[in-house]
């Protein structure tokens, strides 16, 4: 848990014991929402240690859009959940409250699989093909390569995507194609880490364009 917390914490903290201030943002993670052995820091933005956690703002506007950086791998869910869900739980999707991709590569509700995802055969056999050509790349050229497999890895980035009709799941822009429908109740994104997992969730300046007519997640005037 000690090194868990430690990566979690690296790159947060200053050397020396100092306050540290930030522009409050008025959207973030909700530590009167998640669970018992969940860790929040960077100003609301990251979650590590075990268990769930969902945001402070539900997603009322027509279509809405966020996206999680998977920063460190271990066992981890993203998607929607409404505030009874089981924030306890390491997985999410596994309660009839959660709507979840997990790191599983299955997509998860009321502990049932909807959606398993599969690796792009195409661009898997074009990466060993190529693998030779990749090696010869500069590094900086090598780093910016995007996964397209089809399947998340450390260092990826989800999109999701909700308009009250259908949850869409995104990965570093290319929508995965796993429509979630039947989503109920007022909804909120969640994350869910274990295992050394460590999630960002990015609620503006996203890596990726959301998709036509979504938007970043907007704070109704009744909930100011």
């Amino acid at each position: 848990m000690f090194c868990c917390l430690k990566n979690c914490l690296n790159g947060v903290l200053p050397p020396q014991t100092v306050q540290i201030r930030r522009e409050h943002d008025p959207i973030q993670l909700d530590t009167s929402h998640m669970g018992h052995e969940v860790v929040v820091i960077k100003g609301g933005q990251r979650a590590c240690g075990s268990g769930g956690v969902i945001a402070n703002t539900p997603l009322l506007q027509s279509k809405s859009y966020f996206e999680v950086k998977l920063q460190q791998g271990g066992q981890w869910s993203v998607g929607l959940a409404t505030q009874q869900a089981d924030l306890n739980e390491s997985k999410g999707g596994f309660d009839k409250d959660t709507w979840c991709l997990t790191s599983e590569n299955v997509v998860y509700h009321n502990a049932k699989p909807l959606h398993k995802l599969e690796p792009n055969v195409d661009i898997k056999n074009s990466i060993v093909a190529n693998t030779e050509a990749l090696t010869k790349l500069d590094t900086t050229m090598t780093s910016a390569l995007v996964n397209n497999t089809g399947i998340p890895q450390e260092g990826d980035t989800i999109g999701v995507a909700y308009d009250h009709v259908e949850l869409n799941f995104y990965l570093n822009g290319t929508n995965l194609n796993v429509p979630v429908l039947n989503v109920r109740g007022t909804v909120f994104p969640c994350l869910f880490v274990d295992d050394g997992a460590i999630l960002d969730i990015v609620l503006d300046k996203f890596s990726f364009s959301p998709p036509p007519g979504f938007e970043r997640i907007l704070i109704e005037q009744s909930l100011l």
